[in-house]
């Protein structure tokens, strides 16, 4: 009876799950075999491979600047996050701040992709301090260090909560112990907070990753020719623009393949993140 009871009560989630997740994923890995856009014509789907083959010929690179962009960004969230995660777990002067300053990115990719090129627009309010430093407006916005600053904006509270939540389980008078020892700042940080931070660390990296894998408005507003060639922007004007939806749907995959690698490995680490 009680095995019939856990049954009934999970029913409803996992034929929600099968409708919702499993069916479209199946339908999606399925259009990624069939030849451009013959999985929606009369005649019927055409299978072929020649999808993964083009892939592994042509759009490596892609999947190359893809990688580059999300490990940037989390490069840059990993620098900026730890200090900011270890004001709000240490430090309460500062704690409201900190939480005020990780609301606006919740709003979206897209509202920051948009914000950051009307700043950095000519006639902007960035104007000033562009020019200051002898650069033009252009330098920036089309460009490598717009489209990774966008993306680390949006994902920096990921970063900050996977760390803030390892260091709240490190006890603060370790520390103190270290200092009173004699060690210095950086010391006691390198030998005693970061050992044991270090699980939130990587999973708080493995989040940003997997986030940054999927970009698209930031290389579209923000990038120049080669930013704009990641694979979520290109699967768009594949699958929109020239209807090649198999070739899309192949894209598609790829990116949810590696999603799925990166969560796994983001979803082991957090549970160690919360019992260090």
């Amino acid at each position: 009876m009680a095995r019939l009871r856990t049954a009934a009560f999970l029913a409803p989630a996992a034929l929600l799950a099968l409708l919702l997740l499993y069916a479209p994923l199946a339908f999606i890995v399925n259009m990624s075999f069939t030849v451009t856009n013959s999985f929606l014509s009369p005649g019927g789907p055409v299978y072929s491979l020649e999808n993964y083959a083009a892939m592994v010929q042509r759009y490596l690179p892609n999947l190359f600047v893809t990688v580059q962009l999300a490990a940037l960004a989390m490069l840059v969230d990993l620098v900026l996050g730890f200090p900011f995660a270890y004001i709000l777990v240490r430090r309460i002067r500062y704690r409201d701040l900190v939480r005020a300053l990780m609301v606006f990115p919740m709003f979206g990719a897209l509202y920051v992709a948009f914000g950051m090129s009307f700043i950095l627009l000519p006639g902007g309010p960035a104007d000033p301090l562009i020019h200051a430093f002898g650069l033009r407006n252009t330098d920036l916005l089309f460009s490598l260090p717009a489209v990774v600053f966008a993306m680390s904006i949006f994902t920096f509270p990921f970063m900050v909560m996977s760390i803030g939540t390892a260091l709240s389980n490190v006890d603060p008078t370790l520390e103190e112990a270290a200092a009173c020892l004699g060690a210095r700042p950086w010391q006691t940080f390198w030998r005693v907070v970061l050992p044991l931070t270090r699980a939130g660390v990587v999973a708080g990296s493995l989040m940003v990753f997997g986030w940054s894998i999927g970009a698209f408005a930031e290389p579209l507003l923000l990038g120049s020719l080669n930013e704009q060639r990641s694979l979520a922007l290109t699967l768009y004007k594949r699958g929109v623009v020239e209807n090649d939806y198999g070739l899309s749907s192949m894209m598609g995959v790829v990116l949810l393949s590696v999603a799925f690698v990166v969560t796994y490995f983001s979803l082991r680490y957090s549970r160690g993140a919360l019992v260090d």
